[in-house]
Parts: C-alpha cells; structure tokens; sequence
C-alpha cells in the first residue's frame, strides 16, 4: 500500500512540475487533509487548490509588472504632498486617488516626462 502511494505522489509531483503548477504541487497534501477533516467535495478541494494557484500566480505577476516598471517604492501615494500642488490640480489629484474617475468612465490624459518617477507614474501604481 505504501508503494502505491508514493507511485502516486511521484507521479503527481512529477506531473504537477511538468504542468507548470508549483503552488498546487506544494499545497496539494495540506489541502487533501484539510478536505478530509471538513469533508470537502472534490469539487471543494481542487476549487481551493486552483484559487491558491491563481492567487499566487496574481502576486508573482504583479511584483514582476513592478520590478519591470522600475518605479522607486519610495514613490507612492502615502508619501505626496498635495499640498505642494496649485489648489485645482490638488483637487483633480484627489479625484484621480479616490477613483471617482473609474465610476464616471472618464478619459485620463497625462502629460510630462515619462520618467519613471513622476507622479503619474506613481499614481499608476497604486
């Protein structure tokens, strides 16, 4: 009986490398047993396993979109001051920052440098 389960386990890992699905190859044990103990459908258990994967397939896409964007992480919102800016283009600002842009489907222009560390750029990020 061991035999076959690890001629199973290794067919699995072997198969989940070749599938490109390291999240599900590294979980998948943690997550049979927790569907066993709450009696999960299979159904319920290879949802928990794809969720996992997506999300940390998500996380990896965007720490890589950041690395490629080369925008400095002392560049974000929490650390501008409005304040510096002219009381109009401070209120377009906080527009932009709220979001209120995306509810009213509002084009956006942006103009300058495209330097990296430009606010808009910043902006962008978050």
């Amino acid at each position: 009986m061991t035999t076959d389960t690890s001629d199973v386990k290794s067919a699995l890992t072997e198969g989940l490398t070749e599938l490109h699905l390291p999240t599900v190859k590294r979980v998948y044990e943690e997550a049979a047993r927790l569907a066993e103990r709450e009696t999960l459908s299979y159904e319920r258990y290879l949802l928990n396993l794809v969720t996992r994967e997506t999300h940390d397939r998500q996380q990896k896409r965007i720490q890589r979109l950041l690395r490629q964007s080369r925008i400095p992480a002392e560049k974000a919102l929490s650390n501008f001051n409005l304040k510096r800016l002219p009381p109009k283009v401070a209120l377009l600002t906080k527009s932009l920052i709220e979001g209120d842009v995306l509810d009213r489907r509002d084009n956006v222009l942006a103009f300058g440098n495209p330097d990296p560390a430009t606010f808009c750029t910043s902006l962008l990020r978050h």
